[in-house]
């Protein structure tokens, strides 16, 4: 009967998988990692805010078995990047900016670009707006 891989095993696997980890992700600058199983993803925080991840990063995050990447910008934006489960296909993100980041009475979620998954009355009612990062006001969708 094999026994149960200990704890410390379990501790020095991680840390070599985030060695690893960080090697794939040597051209992306950013201040910390974070990852959770609940939707295979990776959280990159402190990215500067026009930095996006090419072609080849975000094969390497879906190689790595990461379903999504979520990239946390210094403005307080965010870029999230989706991948299926068995095949991969490069692309732009969609950025949104969450008004619990901003601060106190921000009330809006910001999107860049109208998000065709998300209802219309989200956004007939301004609970979403489209605004550039740098907060000018678009179209509504």
């Amino acid at each position: 009967m094999e026994q149960p891989q200990s704890i410390a095993d379990r501790l020095f696997d991680a840390h070599d998988a985030e060695c690893e980890l960080l090697d794939l992700l040597a051209d992306v600058p950013h201040e910390r990692l974070g990852w959770d199983w609940y939707d295979s993803s990776l959280e990159i925080h402190g990215v500067p805010p026009d930095f996006r991840l090419s072609a080849e990063v975000q094969r390497a995050c879906h190689g790595a078995g990461f379903a999504k990447v979520y990239l946390n910008h210094t403005d307080k934006w965010e870029t999230h990047y989706s991948f299926g489960r068995e095949s991969f296909e490069a692309n732009a993100g969609w950025r949104v900016s969450y008004p619990h980041k901003r601060g106190p009475g921000e009330k809006s979620i910001w999107v860049e670009k109208h998000i065709p998954g998300w209802p219309q009355e989200w956004f007939d009612t301004g609970l979403v707006l489209v605004k550039a990062p740098g907060g000018e006001e678009g179209a509504g969708g």
